[in-house]
Parts: structure tokens; C-alpha cells; sequence
């Protein structure tokens, strides 16, 4: 077997973790397999050519006519609310138990009340707001509530759009979400055997229309059927995911010959494969139905974040940066006590201005980029160490936060925590650091932890993931 990166091992490590025995269960490609799908991909990436655009580090297809949904997602730039955790539906490749009621819920927030979600969104300044489940349909009443309080607020200025089975999808419904201000209604047609009846009660109604499913490896065939039915019913967008293996799904999806990878979750290499192959035959076809392939390397890196960046500007120090993959990066010396006076000399103006941060009872000096020369020239040892942040409806009292507040009676609060034990810049990991700072170095997977552990911090990953 080839040696893995510490970081291809970190990950096969937390997966074989999370599913302890039955990891044995699961079959993962060889070295030569994962060659070979790895090559099977790039033939048909080669035969879609630029025929279709890709998006958000090229691991998204095709983003030249997404839906206005889609694109803020990809931004970061929405909201999702959960309006409950019950489904109707029996669909296989779920991914998580739908067999609770519960309450709306987004980002481990709890609103009982549309207009203090309204004031959340407001405050955070999102553009779009998904109504999500569950089955949003079996809370019709509630959804309804949520979305007339959000386009009753913000109009055209926040785009929502709603996920359902379209089970229990009636004409009546349809109204009343269109007169609500429904912009975007996304069908999840595997649910209900591919059946676009429901489907066709929306067209015409809601403004835009979505086919939004799994791209199941045996149901090629009949997706191919499926895309020339959606086009002519006047579907907008059809949205391709990739399965993932999840403890709740695990049991259905061994039942069939999938062939699984490694990567930040256990994912389906054959559903990866279907997605691409239906988006080549889509443009073979000349089928003028905007296809969007939602890998999972996008929703777990874009969608995460995003979602940090948002955060992270609340609770960063004015030392601090955000790197692009959404962390806190904190860069500090270790001061001799001897050094103490002439650093409260030296940077007295920048103590004070708050770009820098001495505390003298740790011998730490912590700094902004832009004094990294002049710290370097001092010859004191340096560090780095990211922090990433998260919202809570209170604090844990574990970390820094800051309070925010939504109107005169809820607040919520956004944490900061490590991400990972500080760093010690060595001559390497410095001069790796200085050339993030001047833009002129890329993602790079590393055989030497530390660094591997910058880059990850850093940036976010190019492409889709590899096969192991």
C-alpha cells in the first residue's frame, strides 16, 4: 500500500473511528482501483471540456447557470433552517434519522418565534434563507409562518427557497407559498420513485423549480430519462449530490456494490462517477436543462467555511487575520523576561493602537503581519496558531466571545476556540508563512504534519477529492 500523507491518514484514522466494526464492512479501492477510477474520472472531465465552467476551487459543476440559491450558498450568504427533523419519505441514501418533530433550528439555534429568526437574519446580514427538514411539508403551517416573515421583512432583498419530497405537496400549498413570497420550491424526486407529478404542480406557480437528488449509481439509466422530462416539464435547475456513508445510512447502503473513499466523511466513488457521466450525456444530448453537480469536498470546505468567515469578523483581534479557508490566524514571540522593557518601548504605539498584545506574566508578544519583518529581525521564536469560531445560544464559559444581540429579549453568543496546539515557525515553516502573506504559494498536501496543518488552516483545496 502507498504511504498516505498525514492528512489522507488523519482522515482514514476519524473514519475508521467512527464506524469502529463496521468499517471492515465497507470496501475501499485498492491503490491500483483508485488509479484506475481516478483516470476514469479525468476522461470524462476531459470530454466535458469547457463545456461546462467550474466554480468555488473547481469543485463545482457547472456554475454558469446555478440557481440564485446555489450561488449564495457557494457565497456563504444563507441561512438554513431546519423547521423539524421528521420525514416522510423511506429514502435509502438519507443521510441522517428523520424521526423527531423538534423545533426550527440552524447553527445549534433554536427559533420558536419567525420574527426572531427574522432579527438573526438581519443581524448577520444573510441573503437567503432555506426552509429544510425533515419534510418541511409535514410542519406546512410553521414553514408557511417562516417564509411570510422573511419576504414580508426583506422582500426581494433575501431570497428563500424551500426542500420537500413534495409528498404532501397539495395546489392549495403551492398557492399559499407562492402568495407568501416563495422565490425557489426544490423537489427531492427520489423519494417518491422519480414521480414528477408533484412537480408539476409548482411549475408556473413558484418562480423557479429544482430537481435537487442523489446521484444514485443504479438509477443511471433512468436519469437519463429523467432529464429529458424534467426539461420539457420546465424544470429550472436539476442539482446532482454526491451520497455520503453516514451511521444512520450505513446498513442500506452496503446492501449494494459501492465503492467508498476516503476524504473528510466517507463518500460513494460510483455516485461521483453518475453525476459526471449524466452531466456529459446532458451536453452530448444537446439537453438545454442547467445541470449542477454538488460534490462533497464543496458543501464540507465552501459551505464550512463560509460559514466561519461570517463568525470569525466578531471575534478576531485586531492582530489577527482570516486566511482563506475561514480560520483565525494568530502569529506570536516568545519574549525573554529580560526583553520586556524594550518591548514596551519599541511597540509602544502599536500596544496601544492595539496591534499588538504583550503579556508579559507568559513572555508572549502577540502581533500583526505587517511587524513579521521586524520580529524576525529580533531573532525571538515565533509562532503560529489558528483559532476558529462558532455560534452558540450561550456561552460554554470555556472560551472568548462576544455577545450578540438580536432585539430587546434574545441574544446569541459567538465563541472562539483553538483549532490546533500552536506551531513553531521553524527557518521552513517561516519562510512557508511569509510567502503565504505575499500570496505567491498554493496548497500543497505535505508529508511533514506541521506544514500540512498550515496549509489546511489556510487555504482551502483545489479540485475534487482523490480516491483511497
Amino acid at each position: 500500500m502507498n504511504k498516505l500523507t498525514p492528512l489522507k491518514e488523519r482522515h482514514r484514522l476519524r473514519n475508521q473511528e467512527e464506524y469502529q466494526v463496521k468499517y471492515n464492512y465497507l470496501r475501499f479501492p485498492s491503490p491500483e482501483e483508485a488509479a484506475t477510477a481516478m483516470q476514469e474520472r479525468q476522461t470524462i472531465l476531459s470530454a466535458i471540456g469547457s463545456r461546462v465552467k467550474w466554480g468555488f476551487h473547481s469543485s463545482k459543476a457547472d456554475v454558469s447557470k446555478l440557481s440564485k440559491g446555489c450561488q449564495l450558498c457557494g457565497e456563504g450568504q444563507w441561512s438554513c433552517l431546519f423547521i423539524n427533523n421528521l420525514c416522510n419519505g423511506k429514502c435509502f441514501y438519507c443521510p441522517t434519522q428523520q424521526t423527531d418533530m423538534s423545533q426550527p433550528e440552524t447553527n445549534t439555534l433554536i427559533f420558536d418565534d419567525p420574527r426572531t429568526y427574522v432579527d438573526y437574519i438581519r443581524r448577520f446580514g444573510f441573503k437567503g434563507v432555506s426552509i429544510s427538514g425533515g419534510e418541511p411539508l409535514i410542519s406546512f403551517e410553521k414553514s408557511l409562518s417562516f417564509v411570510k416573515a422573511v419576504k414580508t421583512e426583506f422582500g426581494d432583498e433575501v431570497y428563500v427557497w424551500l426542500y420537500t419530497n413534495g409528498i404532501l405537496l397539495t395546489e392549495e400549498k403551492v398557492v399559499a407559498l407562492k402568495n407568501a413570497g416563495l422565490n425557489e420550491m426544490r423537489f427531492d424526486i427520489g423519494a417518491t420513485d422519480y414521480n414528477t407529478d408533484k412537480i408539476r404542480l409548482a411549475i408556473g406557480q413558484i418562480p423557479v423549480v429544482t430537481v435537487e437528488i442523489p446521484a444514485v449509481p443504479q438509477e443511471e439509466e433512468l436519469l437519463k430519462q429523467k432529464i429529458r422530462e424534467l426539461k420539457d416539464l420546465g424544470v429550472n435547475h436539476l442539482n446532482f449530490h454526491q451520497m455520503r456513508l453516514t451511521p444512520y445510512n450505513f446498513n442500506k447502503l452496503i446492501e449494494h456494490d459501492y465503492t467508498y473513499t476516503h476524504g473528510e466523511k466517507v463518500t460513494v466513488i460510483e455516485s461521483e462517477l453518475t453525476a459526471l457521466r449524466l452531466i456529459q450525456f446532458s451536453l452530448d444530448e444537446g439537453i438545454d436543462l442547467p445541470i449542477n453537480y454538488c460534490s462533497f469536498v464543496f458543501k464540507n470546505r465552501h459551505q464550512k467555511s463560509a460559514n466561519r468567515k461570517k463568525h470569525a469578523l466578531l471575534v478576531k483581534y485586531n492582530w489577527e487575520e482570516i486566511t482563506e479557508n475561514g480560520f483565525i490566524r494568530n502569529l506570536y514571540a516568545k519574549v525573554k523576561p529580560a526583553g520586556h522593557d524594550n518591548i514596551r518601548n519599541q511597540f509602544a504605539d502599536e500596544l496601544e493602537n492595539g496591534k499588538m498584545a504583550f503579556s508579559p506574566t507568559i513572555n508572549r508578544l502577540d502581533f500583526h503581519v505587517e511587524h513579521l519583518p521586524i520580529i524576525k529581525s529580533l531573532g525571538m521564536a515565533m509562532y503560529v496558531e489558528y483559532h476558529v469560531s462558532q455560534i452558540f445560544p450561550h456561552e460554554t464559559g470555556l472560551n472568548d466571545f462576544e455577545t450578540i444581540v438580536l432585539n430587546d429579549e434574545d441574544e446569541v453568543v459567538v465563541e472562539r476556540r483553538s483549532a490546533v496546539l500552536p506551531i513553531e515557525l521553524t527557518k521552513e515553516r517561516l519562510g512557508l508563512i511569509e510567502e503565504i502573506i505575499a500570496g505567491s504559494v498554493k496548497y500543497v498536501e505535505s508529508y511533514d504534519n506541521e506544514t500540512q496543518q498550515i496549509m489546511t488552516f489556510e487555504f482551502i483545496q483545489e479540485g475534487l477529492g482523490e480516491y483511497y
